[in-house]
């Protein structure tokens, strides 16, 4: 194909649409780059906090640690966090509406996940061990949803058995799994979900959209 190329007053106009001009400096509005940092820890995982942190973790080194860290963005300072007593790499998470993490699955082996689910409190530093999940996940995603519940898809079992099929909910209501039976489907590693206005979720796989489209119950849930 030939390249077509943007006559350059109609390429800075294109762009002054993205920026304009009462946005240039403001850092707070385009963003702005800071020297290279070094960190403690290689931040495979990670989430911002409602305490304005961010907390990350690595690969599990040694029993039980993956060195979980909280970096404060003010300050550039990384401080050592709890770890929960299972190898979270390889997990899902996503934020709750009380600012907690929900936090899924984990590493044994390559292919072989965890069945475990922790809730991550950074205002006190603490992680609470919640009910297992339907069987083990390794790679699957967390989805928080309109009503605050957590949509948990995806994730390998065993190498042998192949991926968890059964999305579960995370009810925060009642603390509990509600497992979605007539939901099946193989999903990727960490599939990418969203959620529509209508309250509704999609999957969309990095090679094409995959209709899994969750319905909407006369409730706040999916079902």
């Amino acid at each position: 194909m030939a390249r077509r190329w943007l006559p350059t007053p109609l390429l800075l106009l294109s762009f002054g649409f993205i920026f304009p001009s009462s946005a240039i400096g403001q850092n707070n509005v385009v963003g702005q780059w800071s020297p290279v940092m070094t960190w403690p820890y290689e931040a495979i995982h990670a989430h911002v906090l409602p305490t304005g942190k961010v907390m990350y973790w690595e690969k599990l080194n040694g029993a039980d640690n993956n060195h979980t860290t909280l970096w404060d963005p003010a300050t550039n300072v990384s401080t050592a966090a709890t770890n929960p007593a299972a190898n979270i790499f390889c997990s899902g998470h996503a934020l709750l509406a009380d600012g907690t993490v929900l936090v899924t699955g984990g590493h044994v082996a390559d292919w072989v996940g965890l069945p475990n689910a922790y809730k991550y409190n950074p205002f006190k530093g603490t992680w609470t061990r919640l009910p297992d999940m339907n069987d083990n996940r390794w790679y699957p995603t967390n989805t928080t949803l309109p009503n605050g519940d957590v949509l948990v898809v995806s994730g390998w079992i065993t190498a042998s058995q192949g991926v968890n099929v059964e999305p579960q909910v995370w009810e925060t209501a009642t603390n509990s799994w509600r497992n979605l039976t007539t939901a099946h489907l193989a999903l990727p590693f960490y599939p990418f979900m969203y959620v529509a206005r209508t309250g509704k979720s999609s999957a969309a796989a990095p090679v094409r959209l995959h209709a899994i489209w969750m319905r909407q119950a006369p409730g706040p849930g999916l079902r």
